[in-house]
This record gives structure tokens, C-alpha cells and sequence, in this order.
């Protein structure tokens, strides 16, 4: 499976993101080279949820950390958020 470069809304702006497949249903999210968490589908395959941290392998990325002088969004994985990476990921499939 290859990386998927998907562009959300995060407190009115957007956010772009690369989706970086792990296993089946199971993806890491990135935000400027910095792993955010890792999502994964359950077993009924579209409801998705965000994995606890100690699951999550973060390989090559450093772990995000918001840094608020850039006035961007602060990237949480919370409930819209998964859910709107989830419908991307389902669109582009």
C-alpha cells in the first residue's frame, strides 16, 4: 500500500497530512514529518480509532509537538478529526 497525502479541517483551515499505511486498516499520521498517533479501523471496518501511545511505533518521525508560534491548528486525533481522516481514506480506496 502506498502513502496517502490527504488535506483535512482543523479549526477552520487546512491541514495537509500524509497517511502512512502500517498493516491492514492501520495508518500513521503525519504532519510535517512528525507522527501525530496511528490510527486503525476496528473490526467492523468503519469505525475508526486512534491507537493508545504505547502501541504506536514511531519508527523515522520525531513525535509531534504543537508549536503554537506558528499559528497553526493543534493537531489532536479526536473523534472529528478520525473521522474525517477515515472518509478520505475511504474515498481514495
Amino acid at each position: 500500500m502506498e502513502s496517502l497525502n490527504i488535506t483535512i479541517t482543523i479549526q477552520d483551515k487546512p491541514v495537509s497530512l500524509t497517511l502512512q499505511p502500517e498493516e491492514a486498516d492501520t495508518y500513521k499520521v503525519i504532519y510535517h514529518d512528525m507522527l501525530v498517533g496511528t490510527i486503525s479501523s476496528r473490526e467492523d471496518g468503519h469505525t475508526w480509532k486512534e491507537l493508545p501511545i504505547e502501541q504506536v511505533t514511531p519508527g523515522i518521525y520525531k513525535m509531534y509537538e504543537h508549536d503554537a508560534a506558528k499559528r497553526t491548528p493543534k493537531i489532536l486525533l479526536d473523534e472529528s478529526t478520525i473521522a474525517e481522516i477515515s472518509s478520505e481514506i475511504e474515498r481514495q480506496q
